[in-house]
């Protein structure tokens, strides 16, 4: 195979990881603004907030694919960052590349 497109598929599949670690700390950040009980966070809180918002029943949030959740919550998540710890959190992960 060519070179090339090992490192496209590499890089593709780091930034949709990279995403999908960025959604799931906004549903830690929807706990916290929702005032959701402690135990639900992460991807729990994003399913949450889309059923309480839309009327969606939590299955359907479960089957929704993770560019389908982004483009749902893309109004809250404008001018939401990454909280300093977890992009700390995220860092030794790349200096263990392969």
């Amino acid at each position: 195979m060519n070179k090339e497109l090992y490192q496209v598929r590499w890089q593709l599949h780091h930034t949709t990881a990279d995403l999908n670690y960025s959604l799931e700390c906004f549903g830690d950040h929807l706990s916290e603004e929702e005032g959701y009980p402690s135990d639900i966070y992460g991807f729990d809180a994003v399913y949450l907030y889309l059923s309480r918002k839309h009327g969606w029943t939590l299955k359907q949030c479960r089957e929704m694919s993770m560019e389908d959740l982004r483009l749902a919550l893309s109004i809250e998540m404008q001018g939401w960052r990454l909280p300093k710890d977890a992009i700390q959190a995220s860092n030794p992960r790349e200096k263990h590349d392969c």
